[in-house]
């Protein structure tokens, strides 16, 4: 009985290979046109240099009647796959299924977007310094810097790059509609975030409004436009973006129930780093339904319950250790098993972590499993990241250390740069050790922060690292595997291939889901 998730899988394979055989036509039959055009443009300059009339006759006696000048065997394969785009793909609308397929690769410019991402910055730099300035005047409002901070880390520490569309779940599926989903969704919203988010942390801290409006009344109507914006059902801002990334983010909900695409697992990577912001949802919430005081404050940095910030701050790591699971039941690769240790060894020592903090940070035993557990994670991690999410370390590479290929040869030195300053990172919880020295929740800021740049820099390297296995693996080519054999079948027909085994690949290519 077949997949469901097989049969999307496998469809999309053939809309993608439809897709890509019509315009290999295309190509072939521009081809044409500019061998005729070559013959026509040099007995045209014959003419000019000797006087003889002589076009017109070779034309039609020399290579009129070759193959190669007549397109009507092309036209009859390109009408062909649009009668067949129209009625297996487009529901039978011809005008939706040409759009399609005949939809040509643009040339686009950034000069408005960057002067757009440079005019939001302009806006909130300023009252981001403001703000910072006023923050000493206004030691009363510990609660609103603490709401601010907090927000202003979940709005700005978003370091999402999803190469994947509705095609497939490989970088080579990357399209123009995609594109710009990603253009929306990466470049005007975060900019538009962090603007007003900037200017609500002024606002709190300039005391606007008061006493009308409260300093803490600010993040919360940030916090409102921001939801207002993704979820605005109106046509504008890109809606299609906008929605094409919600149901990203809910995909990660179902975890373990559908297959496992390349924006899934990327996308619980990024929420891996943001585990401080998460884990302080339940304090953001305490603190706004107790009150803004001083006795509310230290219940809700401390709460009894402290399991809810741990469950709240581990999700991320659940979602990815279960899409391990997942990936591997689908693939039966060991690595995905391995990968999936990784996530469980983190949950272990966030677990660990927030017991320690619960029992009062001292030197119980409860710190030495925090220890343990921290050590484990960070080399484990740290392995993952280097030798597998990056590929480096290679023996015998072109440069040492690293691996044969590289993208970014002119900088070397930022590639061991990387390696150091990750496995500093991964070992970041080692400043909660000191018993003197700032308090643990400015330390749990700061190593927050790191973990967020972390992973901006892990996102290059694991892009680079991703192309290179693409045509390594000969993923990224116009030749599209087909989700069947061609020996298998003896005709070609549509009716059988939803009977095809849905690990069988096209012949001469290999094609692994990511």
């Amino acid at each position: 009985r077949l997949d469901p998730d097989e049969y999307l899988h496998a469809r999309k394979q053939l809309k993608r290979a439809v897709s890509e055989h019509y315009h290999a036509l295309e190509v072939l039959n521009n081809y044409r046109i500019l061998n005729i055009t070559g013959f026509r443009k040099a007995l045209k300059k014959f003419e000019k240099l000797t006087g003889i009339l002589v076009q017109d006759v070779y034309m039609k006696e020399k290579v009129d009647p070759c193959t190669f000048a007549s397109d009507q065997v092309v036209q009859v394969l390109l009408g062909e796959m649009e009668d067949l785009f129209t009625a297996r793909f487009a529901k039978g609308d011809r005008k939706r299924a040409l759009g399609h397929l005949r939809a040509g690769s643009s040339r686009t410019t950034h000069h408005f977007s960057t002067f757009r991402t440079g005019l939001a910055l302009g806006l909130a730099f300023p009252a981001l310094i403001d703000g910072i300035v006023r923050t000493p005047n206004a030691s009363r409002y510990t609660i609103v810097e603490n709401s601010t901070v907090y927000l202003w880390d979940s709005a700005d520490s978003h370091p999402f790059c999803i190469p994947r569309g509705h095609k497939s779940a490989n970088l080579e599926h990357c399209e123009d509609q995609l594109r710009l989903y990603l253009r929306w969704i990466l470049e005007l919203l975060p900019c538009i975030a962090l603007a007003t988010l900037c200017w609500a942390f002024w606002l709190s801290f300039a005391r606007a409004g008061e006493p009308v409006i409260q300093p803490w009344t600010w993040p919360m109507i940030w916090l409102l436009f921001v939801v207002v914006l993704m979820i605005n059902p109106l046509p504008v801002m890109s809606r299609a973006s906008r929605w094409w990334f919600l149901r990203t983010v809910a995909r990660l909900l179902k975890s373990g129930f559908s297959r496992v695409e390349f924006a899934d697992f990327w996308l619980g990577d990024q929420l891996c780093s943001l585990a401080f912001p998460l884990s302080n949802i339940y304090f953001i919430a305490c603190s706004y339904a107790r009150g803004f005081h001083s006795s509310s404050l230290q219940k809700c940095g401390r709460p009894a319950p402290w399991g809810i910030p741990f469950v709240l701050g581990a999700l991320p790591l659940v979602v990815r250790f279960v899409q391990s699971i997942r990936r591997w039941w689908d693939s039966r690769l060991i690595t995905h098993l391995i990968n999936g240790g990784k996530y469980f060894t983190g949950i272990v020592f966030s677990f660990c972590y927030y017991l320690w903090r619960h029992n009062g940070a001292g030197r119980d035993t409860s710190f030495v499993f925090f220890c343990l557990f921290g050590t484990i994670y960070s080399t484990y991690a740290t392995y993952q990241d280097v030798l597998m999410d990056w590929s480096l370390l290679r023996p015998h590479a072109r440069f040492m250390f690293l691996r044969q290929e590289l993208l970014y040869p002119s900088h070397i030195p930022f590639y061991y740069l990387a390696i150091i300053t990750n496995v500093l990172i991964r070992f970041i919880w080692v400043i909660y050790i000191p018993t003197r020295g700032p308090s643990l929740a400015l330390r749990a800021w700061i190593a927050a922060l790191l973990e967020v740049l972390r992973r901006c820099q892990w996102n290059v390297y694991r892009l680079e690292n991703e192309h290179l296995g693409n045509m390594d693996q000969y993923r990224i080519t116009r030749e599209v595997p087909l989700p069947y054999s061609f020996d298998e079948l003896s005709h070609e027909t549509d009716a059988g291939d939803e009977d095809d085994h849905p690990n069988v690949r096209g012949s001469g290519h290999s094609s692994k889901s990511k």
